[in-house]
């Protein structure tokens, strides 16, 4: 498992941990109080990756060579897609905001930072995915 692949894991695992987390502390307190305040704290727990950078720095060979090129391409496939994918979400998301809420009435204030706090969590979740899959392709082929 290469350098990639270990970030893509890193990633997945935090991002799943931190929404199962701050999911059930949004769930358990909405049940106790009837509404949340608690569940944003959890999400500080995605700062970790942050630290990707430093955890997976180490070259894996003696020679010191952290990527080849296949690796860059896989990487450069993974962002474009994930970049793709989100745009396409994001714009009929926002269709579908406007279709449910109606053109006279206003969006909630939380709801656009949200938005772009959700799209980053899911272009993170997407890139990971893409090199996985990427990976494990060239594996089964070659």
């Amino acid at each position: 498992m290469n350098k990639y692949q270990k970030i893509a894991w890193f990633n997945l695992i935090v991002i799943m941990t931190t929404i199962i987390i701050t999911t059930t502390a949004i769930a358990i307190e909405f049940r106790i109080r009837g509404y949340s305040t608690i569940g944003l704290w959890f999400i500080g727990i995605l700062a970790l990756l942050k630290f990707t950078p430093f955890m997976f720095k180490k070259p894996e060979s003696r020679s010191g060579v952290v990527c080849d090129e296949r690796d860059s391409l896989i990487r450069k496939r993974a962002l474009s897609f994930a970049y793709t994918t989100f745009w396409i979400v994001f714009v009929l998301l926002s269709y579908l905001l406007f279709i449910i809420i109606g053109p006279k009435n206003s969006v909630p204030t939380m709801t656009l930072p949200l938005m772009a706090f959700g799209g980053a969590l899911f272009m993170k979740i997407v890139c990971s995915v893409a090199i996985l899959v990427q990976y494990g392709r060239g594996e089964k082929d070659g």
